[in-house]
């Protein structure tokens, strides 16, 4: 387990879906309404009735719009989940631990300011831009769990978590899976000749949020992600924004 101050580290969240081409570029980035919750719009221009923040698409572009600011504080903890195999009968008594996935789980705390995860985590999600469509479920949702193509081809929705994640494929209906979102921890250098790592956690869900209330100081909420994939530290080779400063590469479905 890692424990980052906020001023040590820059924070950076995308879906999970690396397909920016043709007319669905603009439905894969989620923000916040004011009135209808979270909806799917285009990248670069949120509504004006949303809160301000956005959780773009993965490119290395875009990926900047999804900075999470005033952050306090990131915890990180990597481990696995295993089981207990044996005894078996007729042998020893000889138990071994069989490893069943990965569990990486990081936990931000950051100052709160406005409703944005409190809609990604509790809902709701606007209908159109649902796959539970425009009824009533829609509203007991959020949008956890990133975005999904089982709508068919082109018909980016946000999914409602409910189904295996190797079911969650990119729309090339191929080898992508866009389960869940994408974080970047970027550890800040000690020296302007230095260039530190880029902590990359791959297909996280949303997993819980708190808010803590002070009615004498500023308001915090914690937010936490689980990830089953193995996580990836990157070696940036460019600025944060430009190509190659953190991992875009999808994750393919053999690797879940």
């Amino acid at each position: 387990m890692a424990y980052f101050l906020g001023r040590d580290v820059d924070m950076y969240i995308t879906t999970e879906s690396a397909t920016n081409t043709g007319s669905i570029a603009a439905t894969e980035s989620i923000v916040v309404d004011s009135v209808s919750g979270a909806k799917l719009v285009d990248s670069t221009s949120p509504t004006p009735g949303s809160s301000g923040a956005m959780i773009p698409q993965m490119a290395f572009a875009a990926a900047v719009s999804g900075a999470i600011n005033d952050v306090t504080g990131v915890d990180l903890s990597i481990s696995v989940s295993d089981e207990d195999v044996g005894p078996f009968l007729g042998k020893p008594q000889i138990m071994q631990k069989v490893e069943l996935r990965k569990e990486t789980t990081i936990t931000i705390t950051r100052k709160k300011y406005d409703n944005f995860w409190d809609v990604i985590f509790n809902g709701p999600v606007e209908g159109g831009s649902s796959i539970q469509g425009a009824g009533v479920y829609n509203k007991r949702i959020g949008a956890r769990y990133g975005v999904t193509y089982e709508g068919g081809a082109g018909a980016v929705k946000i999914s409602a978590g409910d189904d295996w994640m190797y079911d969650y494929d990119d729309i090339s209906g191929s080898t992508n899976c866009c389960y869940g979102y994408r974080l970047h921890i970027v550890l800040k250098p000690y020296s302007a000749s230095t260039t530190e790592e880029v902590f990359v956690v791959k297909n996280a869900a949303m997993t819980g949020h708190t808010v803590t209330l002070n009615a004498d100081g500023v308001s915090e909420e914690t937010i936490e992600f689980t990830s089953s994939i193995a996580p990836t530290p990157f070696v940036p080779t460019a600025a944060v924004g430009s190509d190659g400063w953190s991992d875009f590469t999808p994750t393919v479905l053999t690797e879940l």
